[in-house]
């Protein structure tokens, strides 16, 4: 008994052990000759270069960096960097290894430093091959980090079932502001499953990702989980929501409950096969007095010309859009003219993208005098229109606002 005592004081003392990043980084070099192991250099820089915090540890080695595109962190690289970091989770505040080649195993591993890092305010494993098992892991270890106010899971495998394990901490952790649950083959049944503690237990939140989910027909019947969703949460401030296959039935439904809803900022319905008579009820939306979007993302869709003037004649009217994306959406010179002429007549628009339309001179014309007026706010546009020859062209323009994330 008087030795199971003593292990336990000096488990305790090893739980808060000063954090000193050479020494760490010692520790780190031994295990990894333990194991037979090369030393992953990025883990290594990171200590060598923040040595002197002695205040915290973020365990951040992106994959898709230039640095580590060739060396991307593995299931096995996460054995020793855990055995080392578990003395020392009381310091770890963020975690983010997204696009890494991070499997079930890794997740194990990893959830064995996380159920100890109290302090973790972060945690990003997008673009990893993180399947169920992976899931159910990293939800167990998550319930101990009640501060945690981010999480990306964004492209990962971890289906419906790895969703709802997840899902469960919408239910404890009041902090946690940012879900990312995108691209990871989530059935209809996990869509609604989400939606459903949003509804009615969780309206803290502020912005949710579940882009392309796997439903196997056109699945309108989740839009009416969506309209619950907003008529009753009043904490979601984005939602990105893209391949939902919403088409115009779906939206129509989503706009009648968003009429109620003061809240939303972001909305990102692209490639959810829109055409005209959708955009008739977004344009609805972007007229009523409660809208407060600051942001509508329409990109690649079907709206057409007949589509890009409904939304016009809504946009003298709306006064809280900042940034409007109608690209690659099949509009002819006619729609084009009408979205330029409202816009002179909108003052609080910044950011439009339409590139991937098919403009014509008339048009052309119109955006080049356009931007070229004096105005309050500065313009920023996906293309570009200049004149040779008497001729007006145009070539796309790399932009990237806040407002348009």
């Amino acid at each position: 008994m008087e030795g199971e005592g003593e292990e336990e004081i000096q488990a305790n003392e090893r739980d808060f052990e000063s954090l000193q990043k050479s020494i760490v980084l010692d520790k780190y070099k031994k295990k990894c000759e333990e194991m037979e192991l090369t030393p992953h250099q990025a883990f290594v820089r990171y200590l060598e270069e923040t040595e002197e915090d002695n205040e915290s540890i973020d365990l951040v080695i992106h994959g898709n960096s230039k640095e580590n595109f060739t060396c991307r962190v593995t299931d096995i690289d996460l054995k020793p960097i855990v055995d080392v970091l578990e003395d020392y989770a009381v310091y770890v505040e963020e975690i983010d290894l997204k696009f890494n080649e991070i499997h079930d195993e890794g997740a194990q591993y990893l959830s064995q430093l996380i159920e100890k890092s109290e302090r973790l305010l972060g945690l990003n494993l997008e673009g990893n091959s993180i399947e169920v098992n992976g899931a159910q892991y990293l939800a167990e270890a998550l319930k101990n980090c009640e501060l945690l106010q981010y999480l990306y899971l964004n492209g990962n495998k971890i289906q419906t079932d790895g969703a709802m394990n997840i899902t469960e901490l919408l239910f404890t952790h009041k902090k946690l502001l940012e879900l990312n649950l995108g691209n990871n083959d989530i059935t209809h049944d996990g869509i609604i499953g989400i939606l459903s503690v949003l509804n009615c237990s969780n309206y803290t939140l502020e912005v949710l990702n579940i882009d392309n989910p796997d439903y196997s027909t056109i699945c309108q019947s989740t839009a009416i989980h969506f309209g619950k969703m907003f008529q009753n949460n009043l904490g979601i401030q984005k939602l990105s929501m893209q391949k939902h296959k919403m088409r115009c039935a779906g939206v129509f439904t989503i706009m009648e409950y968003l009429l109620e809803n003061n809240t939303l900022r972001v909305l990102d319905l692209t490639a959810n096969e829109i055409k005209f008579k959708g955009c008739e009820s977004i344009a609805k939306y972007l007229r009523s007095e409660n809208c407060t979007l600051e942001s509508l993302h329409l990109g690649a869709n079907e709206c057409g010309s007949f589509g890009a003037k409904a939304i016009a004649q809504a946009l003298p009217i709306n006064k809280s859009l900042i940034h409007l994306d109608m690209s690659h959406n099949q509009i002819e010179d006619f729609g084009l003219l009408q979205l330029a002429q409202s816009l002179s007549e909108n003052s609080t628009i910044l950011s439009i993208k339409l590139f991937g339309n098919h403009f014509g001179q008339d048009s052309l014309e119109l955006f080049y005098q356009l931007f070229r007026e004096e105005r309050e706010n500065q313009w920023y546009p996906d293309f570009l229109v200049y004149i040779v020859d008497d001729h007006y062209e145009m070539a796309y323009l790399e932009t990237v606002l806040d407002m348009d994330i």
